[in-house]
């Protein structure tokens, strides 16, 4: 192995040394100082890492964000996990729109048990990365697919960021910024692959696909009518019209609930609705 590997391993080992002596509160700040992801200098490496210290393990870069907070953290997102956690049972199916490397797949693993995930990453780099975290931890419930899931069935083009970039995984139908390029992917429905796939029930789809969740909707017309499955979306006034998200997941009879630390606040009509990540509940 290379000097510059060696050298940024150490570094990587000083400063997760260094913040495991601070309170919590400190860590973050103090990390992205010693270790910041977004730095010209930093190189990133490729590295195993424990995830949630719960003998999964996850494959990651440590210059992307997520396997930056993995490597330092444990987790990348702390709140999802919980939410999850919460609401996902042994048995159940679940549909993960926007996988990116896996380390919420990972999660939906153990939750699901004898259940399964179907999880979905159209980026060619993520989703390698996906593939590998699936291997690497011998999962038998997860199936995966370098595909979109949107409105309609065909080839649509896609804008990816460079491996490079901090966050790769954003790639999205809809950010087109100066360092992405235009690649062409296949997209589905959700509602077509459950009936060519001959999935007998969906528990819960859970999105976080830049701007694409209505698009991701409209094509799970049936699967939603059908079976009410718990709806984890990620709205965004960079990416969404919030309005109409909120009208057409309410309109098939959920309630609606902006999740923010340990809360979930209920978002009764569309006066109340905010930006964030929403999970839409059958109501009673």
């Amino acid at each position: 192995m290379s000097k510059g590997y060696h050298r940024e391993l150490k570094k990587l080992s000083q400063t997760k040394n260094i913040i495991s002596l601070l309170p919590e509160r400190f860590r973050f700040r103090v990390a992205k100082k010693l270790y910041d992801y977004e730095s010209e200098s930093v190189v990133g490496i490729d590295i195993v890492a424990p995830l949630q210290d719960d003998g999964v393990v996850c494959f990651i870069n440590t210059k992307d964000l997520i396997g930056w907070k993995i490597f330092f953290f444990g987790e990348y997102e702390g709140e999802t996990n919980r939410i999850l956690a919460k609401h996902i049972k042994k048995g159940d199916v679940v549909i993960e729109a926007g996988a990116n490397m896996g380390s919420e797949t990972l999660l939906l693993s153990g939750l699901v048990g004898d259940g399964h995930v179907y999880a979905f990453e159209p980026n060619p780099y993520t989703f390698d990365r996906l593939k590998i975290n699936v291997s690497i931890n011998e999962l038998r419930n997860v199936s995966i697919y370098e595909w979109a899931l949107g409105e309609k069935n065909g080839e649509i083009s896609f804008n990816i960021f460079p491996k490079t970039f901090c966050n790769p995984g954003m790639s999205s139908k809809y950010i087109q910024m100066d360092n992405t390029r235009k690649i062409d992917v296949i997209q589905k429905t959700i509602d077509s692959f459950v009936q060519e796939n001959n999935v007998k029930k969906v528990d819960f789809i859970k999105m976080d696909i830049q701007g694409g969740e209505m698009d991701a909707i409209l094509g799970a017309n049936d699967t939603i009518a059908k079976f009410m499955p718990t709806i984890f979306a990620e709205a965004s006034t960079h990416f969404s019209q919030l309005n109409e998200l909120y009208d057409k997941i309410k309109g098939y009879g959920y309630d609606i609930y902006l999740i923010g630390g340990n809360d979930m606040e209920l978002m009764a009509t569309v006066s109340n609705i905010k930006a964030g990540n929403w999970l839409a509940i059958k109501n009673k």
